[in-house]
Parts: C-alpha cells; structure tokens; sequence
C-alpha cells in the first residue's frame, strides 16, 4: 500500500500530542508500506525537520505556510482555520505528488487539510479528525461577549458547514474516539467512520521508579495550542491560591513550548506575576518528558476548551502520573473519577482533588496502577498502529471496488 500523508504542520520533532500521533502512525507505516509527505511548517528555522521526516518517506514536499491576510466578514463562505491553512504551492505539490507517487490512499491529517481533496482524485481520501473543529470553536462561544459573540457564532456556522462537508465527501473518516465517531457519522451522514484513539509507545509502559517530588504539580501542553493556554491561565489564576491556601508546600511546573511567548502574547501580565511566584517554575519545552513526569507528584489538566482525546492525559497515565482534569479533559477515554483518575470543572473542586493526591499516598497510587492498566489495554500503538493499517487498507479497497 503506498499512503500519502497531507498535514498542516511537520510532525517532527514530535513536540505536542498531535505531533507524536502523526509521528507513530508515519514511521509505523512505512516499515511496511511505502508512504510520501506533503506539509506545512511554521517558520524558517523548522524546514530541516524535514530532513527527518524523508528518512520514512519516498517524497517530502513542504512549504512555509504564509497565512494571508483576513479580516472578519459576514459573508465569508470559508471558515478562516480553513482559508489560512490554503496554498496554491501546496496545492501543486499535492497534486505532483499524486501524480508521480500514485498513492492508494492519501490521509488528509485535520479537516481544515481536506480542501485538498480535490487535487488527489484518484486516490482513497481519508480525513482524520484529530479534533473536530466546530465541536472546540462552539465552546469557544461561551468566552465572549457583544459584537465578538456574533461574530464567533457566524465563524461557527462556517466550521459547521466546511466539516459537515469534508466528512461527507470523504471516502472514510478516521476519528480519535468512538465519542468523537458518533458526531462525525451525524454530521457526514454515512457509516465509513472508524475510531482509532491515539496511543502511547511499549518503552513509556515500561514499570519504572518514579521519584515523585512531594508537593510538585505538573501542567503540561504545547502553547501555541490555545486550549492548553486557556487550561494553564485557569490553574494560575482560579485554582492555584485555593491549592496554596490548603497545601502550603504545593509547587508549580509548567512544560511546554511556547510558554513564555504565548503568556507575553496573551497575557503579560499573568507571566509577570509567574515569574515573581517562588512557588511557579516556568521550565518551558523539556526534552526528557517521562523524567519530567517522574519528578512530579500529580498532574493537573484543568481543560475547558477543545476537543478531540487529549494524549497528555493518555501519557501521565502510562508514566504512572495520577491525573486531575475536567469531564472534557477526559471525554474520550474509557475512564471513571477515583478508578484511574480524579474529575473535577470548578475551580474550588479542582484544587480539593489536588490536594487530595498531595497529602495521601495510597489513592495516588492505586490510580497509578488503574491508568496504567487502561493505557496497556486500550492505548498501545503498536496495536493502534495495525488498527489504522486495516482501516487504511479497508479504505483503499473500497474506492478500488467503486471505480
């Protein structure tokens, strides 16, 4: 089978969940499939990563992404996540890659890459849904107020169509949770919808010693991924003075890249109290995550925006991390609040359950060994690799029987 990868960004380094994702199914995948790449990357400094990426791949095409200029408008037909993620170059190359890697299917990595499909026809399209982008901008709505309000509601019309569209033109759709499988059906309108969850790989299930620090929080994400950003600024500045005020001793690390020049971006002000606060370590992108994971006592995912299944949780609970988060931080996963992890939306509760796993011993570790048992069962890529293998090769099959 030969797989065309169309994504919006260089899965490598693989930096943030999604990039890990994309990263184990692309080099699962070619040890016994010829595959090809077609992308995005960011900024100049990124292009080299490419290097990396063609020591899988038969073809590497990429291109900076030069996002044009846009302003609101009532009477966009496009969503702007859409129009922004559009190139005429990138357009070409897909389209030269078609044509001289002939590709049995081409995996569109992200709806806002399915615009694409009208330039690898004879192929099978298959769209996955990383997220669900009208799913994570509706629960933006809620954050805004007048004028911004409608206009976020109109940009949510937009997504609504643009998705609905894309899931029903394609030939399968790959969702990252049979939640996520039930809205993609509804909205597309047919069944070729499979769940393929994201996973974790064999080394990071491995039992090893963790050496958790008492006391020591963890917030981990990628932030130039809104959602973390909103999830970090949340447990700063609603939920950290109740964990301070109960558990004195309590301290903060933040991992992720992106930190610094998001909170600047942002929130200034927010970072310059951080950077005052002796109980805050602002660590930044970690290269070692798992000994980052070990050091620490709890992780907190205060999510409230997004959508999709967040590979941070998946990831603390391979490494034997006890994990605080909201129902959507955990939507997606085969979890219950004190079996593998602790629930909690408000900020009062949030730190409770915090608290809770910083002054006791064994319920953090009886939620240790109950995660760790859910990741093997029901998140290791070495199986979930196979999985999307099948239905790659399902979807291949089908469009061959429809020609």
């Amino acid at each position: 089978m030969k797989v065309l990868f169309v994504s919006p960004f260089l899965p490598y380094p693989p930096v943030a969940g999604g990039h890990r994702q994309i990263w184990s199914w692309l080099t699962r995948l070619s040890s016994d499939h010829e595959t090809a790449f077609v992308g995005f990357y960011e900024r100049e400094e990124e292009a080299p990563n490419a290097e990396e990426i063609a020591r899988h791949c038969s073809q590497v095409r990429v291109r900076l992404r030069k996002p044009t200029p846009h302003c609101y408008s009532s009477f966009a037909q496009l969503p702007r996540w859409v129009t922004e993620f559009f190139s005429e170059e990138l357009a070409a190359d897909i389209a030269a890659a078609a044509e001289s890697f002939r590709p049995d299917v081409v995996q569109f990595l992200h709806t806002n890459m399915a615009q694409y499909g009208r330039y690898a026809t004879r192929a099978s399209r298959v769209l996955t849904a990383l997220d669900i982008a009208l799913i994570a901008h509706g629960r933006r709505i809620a954050l805004t107020r007048g004028l911004a309000r409608l206009q976020a509601r109109a940009e949510w019309l937009r997504m609504l169509r643009h998705e609905a569209a894309m899931f029903s033109r394609a030939d399968h759709v790959i969702a990252v949770s049979e939640h996520d499988a039930r809205i993609v059906r509804a909205a597309a309108g047919h069944g070729r919808v499979t769940a393929v969850p994201p996973g974790v790989d064999r080394e990071q299930l491995e039992q090893r010693q963790r050496r958790p620090e008492p006391g020591r929080v963890l917030y981990l994400g990628h932030m130039e991924h809104y959602p973390n950003l909103d999830g970090l600024l949340m447990l700063y500045q609603d939920i950290w003075p109740h964990v301070r005020h109960s558990y004195a001793a309590a301290r903060l690390t933040i991992a992720g890249g992106g930190t610094r020049e998001e909170l600047s971006r942002v929130a200034p002000d927010v970072l310059a109290r951080m950077e005052r606060d002796a109980t805050v370590e602002i660590a930044g992108f970690v290269p070692d995550l798992g000994a980052t994971m070990d050091t620490a006592a709890v992780m907190a995912a205060p999510l409230r925006l997004g959508s999709g299944v967040r590979n941070k949780v998946i990831e603390a609970m391979a490494a034997g991390l006890p994990v605080v988060t909201t129902r959507l931080g955990a939507q997606g996963l085969s979890v219950a609040h004190g079996r593998e992890l602790l629930l909690a939306d408000g900020a009062e509760s949030f730190a409770r359950e915090l608290v809770r796993l910083l002054r006791y011993r064994r319920l953090p570790e009886r939620l240790s060994a109950a995660g760790r048992e859910l990741v093997t069962r029901d998140h290791d890529n070495d199986r979930l690799g196979k999985h999307l293998e099948r239905t790659l090769m399902r979807a291949a099959g089908e469009r061959v029987c429809k020609r």
